[in-house]
């Protein structure tokens, strides 16, 4: 007997009987009516596995491969193999030498057997199954030329993506984009970038353009993106500079400030956009008169001006390239395109695929955080795949991150990438191994405040420390230990490579045929700043400059950029001068050494520097001669004594 408002009623019992029996005469009974109801969509089913899978042990693989292949395994008793394992010897480095030369000309022929797993070609009238079937055998057919790649080349490969699901994601959303972003870390632009992707695309339609995005562009300074830029520009590749993690700030930054003063977000971002143009245009003007007051030539002028290909874009300037690409691939499809009969109404499609780590959910979250107020996701029928609506013409369709085959230099480089997982890591020495020779000594100790072990005696005092060394360092530093008692570096090893792959410790790589191979903060600094003099040789009782503290770096920096913002102080630029951008001046501890002659100031331009924090630091007061006298002791008296009486 059910119940409805707290009374009795007589088959209440009976209702969800009724919608059960309602639901099986509307569903499709037959198994022909539930693969026609979902042909060929991006529904990944039931039994449907979207875990990303880039390692498998030997049975693992070997169980992968026979369901790929359909085929069942039976396990047979057979007879013992002894392996026996020779000494190791020690290596010759001229062996060493011509093996990675044989090696690097292995990868040099065999370039063309990376190419990623296309879908086959398929027709609305084959059935689910005859689908799945035909993309699951050319899938196995790829896989095993990867092996056998492996196996007679003698070559290692990166670990790339085993799931079939995850690539039949990448297939959709191939098909249906209109153009194809590659989002990339601009640190390393080529370990992320897939040539063979791009040709996908031309094989798919050859209006169908690519587009390389490069994400976290913020960490590098001008001169790195304009090498960058003058590279891509050579190869023909179509590129553009992002920073997604500096818009979601400035997105978080701007509705804070919107709120506080209780107007929209969209006003305010018009008002400070007109704010920064004046300030920009007035600037360029202060720069103009004093090049011309240098006698400098009108050209050397508009040299100095930041180049348009270097420009880090904002939301608006990525959606407007978006839509700009977008209608230039549509128009070159000719009439005879499809999506020309659609009409003008028709939104662009633009699909985002990348390495995990890239930065690809942040590109998608800025861009759509940007438009929220006007327009609302539409999810995908899968777990991943899905759309988003970013503007009344874009969409997005987002892709599941993988990893592409590439020939392996080493495991801990990709690790240091962040393509690998920092939680499935059981060697943590070597990934930190490779962060800390590249950022080296100078930034770990400016960054972190460790204090490491000087450098042997026979090597360069900049020689980056060993990763033993920086992972103890800090891992006592913060009071980390593990359950013997020792240094826990596992724990400090995961946060040096977590804070490598955020951009806290920045190490940007420089394109092929540069004359050095990686730039890291403070370098350029570094080779401009000139000796110290011995006027400036730090006295005995203030710290050197490795030394120096963040809190007095911070206060030398803001103090610098105070001195930058005002014209009128200002000494005139120099002929091929560059100015530098706070966000990209160096984190390293060391501080440069400022030269004034103290013969050329008076009094006053004295006081000024000191207050300032510019000038000499006054020697630390003589402690006064009574602080030393020890006082008397005290007597307690006759106080818990017996009176005579």
């Amino acid at each position: 007997m059910g119940r409805h408002n707290g009374k009795a009623r007589k088959g209440g019992e009976r209702v969800g009987a009724l919608l059960a029996a309602k639901n099986k005469k509307t569903a499709p009974t037959t198994q022909a009516a539930i693969s026609a109801a979902f042909k060929h969509t991006t529904d990944a089913g039931p039994g449907r596995n979207m875990q990303s899978v880039l390692d498998r042990n030997d049975l693992d693989e070997l169980m992968a491969l026979a369901d790929l292949a359909d085929r069942d395994f039976t396990a047979e008793r057979g007879q013992a193999v002894v392996i026996s394992m020779g000494a190791s010897g020690v290596v010759d480095p001229r062996e060493e030498a011509a093996a990675a030369e044989a090696r690097a000309e292995a990868e040099a022929r065999n370039a063309h057997r990376l190419a990623l797993p296309r879908r086959p070609a398929w027709s609305p009238e084959m059935t689910a199954e005859q689908l799945d079937l035909q993309e699951r055998t050319s899938f196995l057919a790829w896989r095993r030329n990867l092996a056998q790649l492996e196996e007679e080349e003698k070559l290692l490969l990166t670990p790339f993506e085993k799931n079939l699901e995850v690539w039949r994601q990448l297939w959709r959303v191939l098909e249906r984009s209109d153009i194809v972003v590659q989002v990339v870390d601009a640190r390393d632009p080529l370990l992320y970038r897939s040539d063979d992707l791009e040709a996908y695309c031309r094989e798919l339609a050859a209006s169908k353009s690519s587009l390389l995005l490069l994400n976290k562009a913020d960490l590098l300074p001008p001169h790195v993106r304009t090498a960058w830029a003058n590279f891509l520009d050579t190869a023909g590749v179509d590129y553009a500079f992002w920073s997604a993690f500096s818009v979601i700030q400035e997105q978080q930054a701007l509705r804070s400030e919107a709120s506080a003063l209780g107007v929209e977000p969209a006003v305010l971002k018009k008002l400070l956009q007109q704010q920064q143009q004046e300030e920009a245009e007035r600037q360029q003007q202060y720069l103009r008169q004093r090049q011309r007051a240098a006698g400098l030539p009108e050209a050397a002028v508009e040299a100095e001006k930041e180049d348009p290909r270097i420009k880090i874009l904002d939301v608006d300037e990525l959606l407007e390239l978006f839509e700009r690409k977008c209608a230039a691939a549509v128009a070159a499809g000719g009439p005879d395109d499809p999506r020309v009969a659609e009409g003008p109404d028709r939104r662009f499609m633009v699909g985002l695929v990348g390495y995990p780590n890239v930065g690809k959910s942040s590109t998608i979250n800025a861009l759509f955080g940007a438009k929220k107020t006007a327009v609302a996701p539409t999810p995908g029928k899968t777990k991943h795949f899905q759309t988003l609506h970013v503007s009344p013409n874009v969409v997005l369709c987002d892709c599941p991150g993988l990893v592409m085959p590439k020939f392996a230099r080493s495991r801990a480089e990709m690790v240091a990438a962040g393509v690998v997982p920092i939680d499935r890591l059981t060697d943590i020495r070597q990934p930190v191994e490779v962060v800390t020779s590249r950022v080296g000594r100078a930034q770990l100790t400016a960054v972190y405040g460790i204090k490491l072990p000087p450098a042997p005696r026979h090597l360069p005092p900049d020689t980056p420390p060993t990763a033993e060394q920086a992972l103890r360092a800090y891992a006592v530093l913060r009071g980390w230990t593990a359950g013997s008692g020792l240094p826990d570096e596992t724990r400090a090893g995961r946060q040096f490579l977590r804070d490598y792959t955020n951009g806290k410790l920045v190490y940007c790589l420089m394109p092929p045929g540069s004359a050095h191979v990686g730039w890291v903060p403070g370098e350029a600094a570094a080779a401009a700043a000139p000796p110290p003099s011995a006027a400036q040789a730090p006295q005995a009782d203030e710290p050197a400059d490795g030394e120096d503290t963040e809190d007095e770096e911070g206060e030398d920096g803001e103090e610098a950029e105070e001195q930058g913002e005002d014209g009128g102080e200002a000494a005139p630029l120099a002929s091929g001068a560059t100015a530098t951008a706070p966000s990209q001046r160096p984190r390293s501890g060391a501080v440069a050494a400022r030269a004034v002659p103290a013969d050329d100031l008076d009094a006053a331009d004295l006081d000024l520097l000191q207050d300032l924090g510019l000038g000499p630091k006054e020697a630390k007061q003589k402690r006064p001669d009574y602080k030393f006298n020890k006082k008397a002791a005290r007597s307690k008296g006759d106080r818990g004594q017996l009176r005579a009486e």
